[in-house]
């Protein structure tokens, strides 16, 4: 844990690091869960005993359920992101090449198969998700001459407009995403509320609401380094688990 993730005489703060890296341990977790123990039951459905598939599918539901945490901190961070970025060209940009390069690993990693279009990987909807802000803003920044209300409405339209578009994608989240992604974005300036508003929007998901009691701790003084260490771990633990399947199914 970074030195500055505790602050002397104050509740613990975690830098946005220490945040990412918990949310990489808990998403290893939930696909290791996935692209092992149930694509093995898949496969030896017919051989496995009723108590082993029991326990398998046991060990199956605690990684799903452990992995849960991890897609909230996830979000958050992208709209973080988005709040401080001084270039969000390049912002968008990053997201899309790793979006491109993560998409085979995602289909081997989980399913086993180069190419499936029927589910798209979590960064192609994060992608979606952050251009679905850029516009949020330019209606917010550029709508003129109209009331509060109407320019309200028309945000909410873009949101359902994006979440319709990753949807139809077949998108990680999809719709999900894009209202946790909005519901951060508009509740930025609300302090402690955002946590429980963010809270509330993950509410769909069994424990997703819990990752924003870790995320309560998060210390924005402190800033991210090695970005590209937390894009790259996605696609490489991806193959990971692919190769791990592969010796034991």
């Amino acid at each position: 844990m970074d030195t500055n993730s505790l602050t002397a005489g104050k509740k613990l703060r975690l830098s946005c690091n220490v945040l990412k890296l918990i949310a990489c341990i808990l998403m290893f977790i939930d696909h290791f869960g996935y692209g092992v123990f149930h694509n093995y039951m898949i496969a030896h459905a017919m051989d496995i005993l009723p108590d082993e598939y029991k326990t398998l599918n046991t060990v199956y539901e605690i990684c799903r359920g452990i992995g849960r945490l991890a897609f909230p901190i996830f979000c958050f961070f992208i709209v973080e992101g988005f709040l401080r970025t001084h270039n969000i060209g390049k912002y968008i940009a990053r997201l899309a090449v790793f979006a491109v390069l993560s998409e085979i690993p995602f289909d081997l990693g989980l399913y086993g198969v180069p190419f499936r279009w029927e589910h798209q990987n979590v960064i192609l909807t994060f992608l979606i998700a952050l251009i679905m802000l850029c516009v949020i803003k330019y209606l917010e920044n550029n709508i003129w001459g109209v009331s509060s209300f109407l320019v309200k409405f028309t945000c909410i339209c873009a949101v359902i407009a994006f979440a319709d578009a990753a949807y139809l994608l077949n998108t990680d989240y999809s719709w999900k995403c894009m209202l946790l992604a909005a519901v951060l974005y508009f509740a930025r300036n609300t302090g402690p509320f955002r946590y429980l508003a963010g809270a509330v929007a993950t509410c769909w998901e069994k424990y997703g609401p819990i990752s924003f009691l870790l995320l309560y701790f998060y210390d924005p003084e402190v800033r991210p380094k090695h970005k590209y260490a937390f894009y790259l771990f996605y696609p490489l633990h991806l193959m990971l688990i692919y190769l791990v399947a592969r010796l034991i199914i």
